[in-house]
């Protein structure tokens, strides 16, 4: 089941990537929460969540984005196994971006809980920026 689940994030990372915001909204459940980077209100639900993606894309030029470790870790919560799974992810990632002409470089931490019922949509999402520099 973890492959599966490092399957499903790296499909969502070459989604948003790739202005794909169908298949990004179907990695969300209809109720998710996601916590952004910069410590503002919670962004909730999947449209929302959507939006920010599509927003990103739409503000930013995305020079390059790397994965540089994935880690899937089952959760054993009192749930019904016939049925669903959670799965707790880290993901840290490096992105070089330009935005309103400045070129940025940004390590980062997400941290995403994902429930499998049948498929998995992420519930629960935070971000964290571990470094941030200019370019410029």
């Amino acid at each position: 089941m973890s492959e599966l689940i490092n399957q499903f994030i790296l499909d969502l990372n070459h989604a948003w990537q790739n202005g794909d915001f169908a298949a990004v909204a179907n990695s969300y459940h209809e109720e998710v929460v996601l916590l952004p980077p910069d410590s503002g209100a919670p962004i909730c639900g999947r449209a929302a969540v959507v939006e920010s993606y599509r927003g990103f894309n739409e503000q930013a030029t995305l020079a390059n984005f790397r994965v540089t470790e994935l880690k899937v870790y089952p959760f054993d919560a009192s749930i019904d196994r016939a049925t669903a799974s959670v799965h707790m992810v880290h993901m840290r990632f490096e992105v070089e971006y330009q935005l309103a002409g400045t070129n940025y470089w940004e390590s980062g931490l997400e941290v995403y809980t994902v429930v499998n019922n049948p498929a998995p949509q992420i519930i629960w999402r935070s971000q964290c920026t571990l470094d941030n520099r200019i370019l410029d």
